[in-house]
C-alpha cells in the first residue's frame, strides 16, 4: 500500500510548454451498402465512463515498476481542498497557462497524483493520472498540442518565486495512444534546472510523468510508463 502525503508538498512543479506529437492514425471506416433494405434498428455505443479517483489508485506505479525510486519512496499525494492551494499569478502567455492547466488535470473528473523520490536524488520527480469523460481527453491533448507549439519562453510565479523559463522539444517515446515529451530550462542562482515533460493519452486518461535536476540532465525512465500504459488500457477495455 502507498502513503498518502499532502498535494501542497510536492515542489519544483512549474507551468510548461513546446511540445512534438507522437499519434496514431486512423482508418477510413465508411462501410459500403449493397441492395438489401437497411435496417430499421441501429446500435448505439455508450459513452464510456471516466475512470473513478479510487480505479486511478489502482493503476498507479508500483515499486516493481520503478526500481529506480527509494524504497516506499512513490507516495500518493492526498487532495487537497483549492481553497487551502496557494495561488500563483498566471504565466505570461495564455497559451503556457493552457499547458500547465491541461498537464495538471485542472478538468479532469479524478486525478491521482504520486511523488517519486529518486534513489541518489535531491529533487522529487513525479507522476499524476487524470481521467476524463469519452472523447475529452482526445480533445484536450489535440489543445495542448496546439498550444506547446507557440509557447517557447514566459514568465511565471511558483513555489520558488518569479522565474522566466524556456522550453526545448524532444522526440517522445512511443507509447500510448498519443505523447509528446518536452523540457522546461531556468536559470537559478546555484545552476541550470532542467525540468523533463512526457506526456501520454492512453484512451480517456492523461498521464504526466516529470523529473527535475539542478546542474545535470534530467530524465525519466521509459519502462515504468510503458507498463503503465498497458494497464490504463486494459481498465479501460473492460
Amino acid at each position: 500500500m502507498h502513503a498518502r502525503i499532502p498535494l501542497l508538498a510536492r515542489t519544483f512543479l512549474m507551468p510548461s510548454t513546446a511540445a512534438v506529437l507522437v499519434g496514431c492514425s486512423t482508418a477510413d471506416g465508411t462501410a459500403k451498402t449493397s441492395g438489401a433494405e437497411p435496417s430499421s434498428s441501429t446500435t448505439a455505443t455508450a459513452p464510456a465512463e471516466a475512470l473513478s479517483e479510487a480505479e486511478l489508485e489502482a493503476l498507479v506505479l508500483q515499486a516493481d515498476d520503478l526500481p529506480q525510486a527509494r524504497p516506499d519512496g512513490i507516495p500518493v499525494q492526498e487532495r487537497t481542498d483549492p481553497a487551502d492551494r496557494p495561488s500563483f499569478k498566471p504565466a505570461s502567455d495564455p497559451d503556457c497557462q493552457k499547458v500547465h492547466d491541461i498537464r495538471g488535470g485542472s478538468t479532469a473528473s479524478a486525478v491521482v497524483g504520486q511523488i517519486i523520490n529518486w534513489k541518489g536524488g535531491i529533487y522529487p520527480g513525479g507522476a499524476t493520472l487524470a481521467a476524463y469523460d469519452d472523447g475529452k481527453a482526445e480533445q484536450l491533448f489535440t489543445e495542448l498540442e496546439q498550444a506547446l507549439g507557440s509557447c517557447a519562453t514566459y514568465q511565471g510565479d511558483g513555489w520558488t518565486g518569479a522565474y522566466t523559463s524556456t522550453v526545448k522539444t524532444q522526440k517522445a517515446p512511443e507509447v500510448g495512444d498519443e505523447a509528446l515529451q518536452y523540457r522546461e530550462y531556468s536559470t537559478l542562482e546555484f545552476g541550470k534546472r532542467d525540468e523533463l515533460f512526457i506526456v501520454v493519452r492512453t484512451g480517456n486518461v492523461i498521464a504526466t510523468y516529470q523529473s527535475l535536476e539542478v546542474g545535470r540532465t534530467s530524465n525519466f525512465p521509459t519502462a515504468p510508463i510503458t507498463k503503465q500504459t498497458e494497464r490504463l488500457r486494459d481498465a479501460q477495455s473492460r
